[in-house]
């Protein structure tokens, strides 16, 4: 984006989890999802993510952040693309069927989450709202970066309304024997609600 506005100047905010990051997913969803397939950002912050997404032409993106100020920034970064913000807790589940996406995205959104003081709640809350706003079809994708979580306890909460699709590669490193990651991003595909599969 060009300079952002005046109230905000050029601070377009963090990129939370790095740049590498962002393009690793980035990258992702270029490679596997059409660029008209409705993607939502969870907890987009800045809108940095779906700007992004914008110059590689996706044309449905929708960004959601409970927020007010950060969908302010959100829209400021995204000035002149046609994206789509709007401030809501994404733990409440959306009883609209229209506003069902192809692809749901978080980049930290449930890393905050779980550190909440609620948080072993807030968690199923968490996939109840994001099962509401994901299209029940088999072909839809959550694409989900952590660094609070491995790769083995994301698959085993999300294991029963999603299937992996692809781990991304990241960065690795070892401390104490054990060789862990520096981020968790996942690919899930949907798990088909007639068959369970």
């Amino acid at each position: 984006s060009s300079g952002i506005n005046a109230e905000y100047g050029d601070d377009t905010g963090e990129v939370w989890f790095g740049e590498h990051t962002e393009r690793k997913m980035v990258d992702w969803l270029v490679d596997n999802i059409p660029t008209t397939a409705s993607v939502v950002d969870l907890g987009t912050g800045n809108g940095h993510l779906l700007a992004e997404l914008v110059e590689e032409g996706f044309t449905n993106l929708t960004g959601v952040d409970y927020s007010a100020s950060s969908v302010a920034l959100a829209r400021a970064v995204n000035e002149g693309n046609s994206v789509n913000f709007f401030c809501r807790d994404i733990l409440e589940p959306v009883a609209s069927s229209a506003e069902r996406f192809d692809v749901c995205v978080d980049k930290g959104t449930y890393d905050a989450i779980s550190l909440s003081a609620t948080s072993s709640k807030d968690r199923v809350r968490y996939k109840t709202g994001l099962l509401s706003l994901l299209s029940p079809s088999p072909s839809a994708r959550f694409l989900l970066a952590s660094v609070n979580w491995t790769v083995s306890e994301l698959r085993e909460f999300f294991t029963d309304i999603f299937e992996v699709e692809e781990v991304l590669p990241t960065k690795q490193f070892t401390f104490g024997g054990v060789t862990g990651q520096d981020v968790s991003i996942i690919a899930f595909r949907h798990l088909s609600p007639q068959t369970g599969s």
